[in-house]
């Protein structure tokens, strides 16, 4: 082996570069930038050398020496949502178009990790962090601003806390769901929320709100849960009255489960019940589901989250609701 022969795991260096093309490493760096003063041959060979020797620049040593990190975390509470396959895509696009990578980290709700996780991404150093479904109190959170640009997605928090938020129009997204439903002949309603172990924070602001647009339209509401089971959930549902229910569940995810088990039950869908959910995700667009959803915008929420890290001066008073859109579908086309 060669004195300048590398181990096939390594990474090429700088200096690699330059040895290989016979140049200064500084000539390298200034070549590799696009600057510096060299003649086209020079430029060609050390280019031609690094792409030889699958050259990648250090970005762990670059944020180093400039003393900035350029990236972005952000910690989701689980995978099994597709909305939050959709707002990761949408940060993604939006932190690689302002020039940062995004790291992604999964702190699982159900084992309680987020703390933990939360510990790993502080060691990383990055510029800004963003949390969608957090579970954290204001008051840990307020502290976690103070160790890293923060910003919470789809979270009512109090002025106090001094955090960044990007959220939901809760409010209207519920008014307009329950409008929904009141026009298109359903009775009452209930409401279907997760089992315990994927309770987000916003659940609870969900259920309210929709309670509070039910009782302004006159219309019977419970909340039921998925604990021992959706089927089981409805049937609770369709006991405690009569005539045609319209289901609200907390996302497009129960949302199939109740097609499921309201088909199971013998129940005509839309006409017996509706089934109306949250996040309109391509779930809901299926044909043999066709659900009609909340869309709550992941690239506005991205957009806004963006915003929020990267604006320059003091961003504790940050705060941006993102309007809600019904999208209809078949799954409450009663009338």
């Amino acid at each position: 082996m060669s004195s300048t022969s590398r181990p096939v795991s390594a990474h090429a260096t700088q200096q690699d570069v330059a040895d290989a093309a016979g140049v200064s490493r500084g000539l390298v760096s200034l070549a590799l930038k696009g600057e510096g003063r060299m003649s086209q041959e020079t430029r060609r060979r050390i280019l031609d050398a690094a792409a030889q020797l699958d050259y990648h620049t250090n970005a762990a040593a670059a944020e180093l020496a400039a003393q900035r990190s350029r990236r972005l975390a952000v910690v989701l509470p689980y995978l099994d949502n597709p909305f939050f396959d959709l707002l990761l895509r949408a940060l993604r696009r939006r932190a690689k178009r302002a020039g940062y990578t995004l790291i992604t980290l999964v702190s699982d709700l159900v084992d309680k990790l987020e703390s933990s996780t939360i510990d790993d991404v502080l060691s990383l150093r990055p510029a800004g962090l963003i949390l969608p479904g957090t579970s954290m109190t204001p008051e840990e959170l307020r502290e976690l601003g103070q160790q890293v640009r923060l910003c919470v997605v789809d979270r009512t928090l109090p002025q106090s806390a001094g955090i960044a938020t990007v959220r939901l129009d809760e409010t209207d997204a519920a008014r307009l769901t329950v409008e929904h439903l009141s026009s298109r002949g359903y009775s009452r309603l209930a409401f279907l929320s997760p089992a315990a172990r994927l309770r987000e924070t916003i659940l609870g602001e969900r259920v309210e709100e929709c309670r509070a647009q039910a009782a302004r339209a006159g219309m019977d509401f419970t909340e039921i849960d998925a604990e021992a089971g959706v089927r089981e959930a409805i049937s609770r549902a369709l006991a405690d009255g009569e005539g045609p229910l319209g289901l609200i569940a907390y996302n497009d995810l129960l949302a199939i489960d109740a097609v499921a088990a309201g088909l199971s039950l013998g129940l005509d869908i839309p006409q017996q019940l509706g089934i109306s959910s949250y996040d309109n995700t391509a779930l809901a667009e299926r044909a043999e589901l066709h659900i009609t959803s909340i869309d709550q915008n992941p690239d506005m929420l991205a957009a806004g989250a963006l915003e929020a890290l990267l604006m320059p001066g003091d961003v504790s008073g940050y705060c941006q609701v993102i309007p809600a859109r019904l999208v209809q579908r078949s799954s409450t086309a009663r009338l």
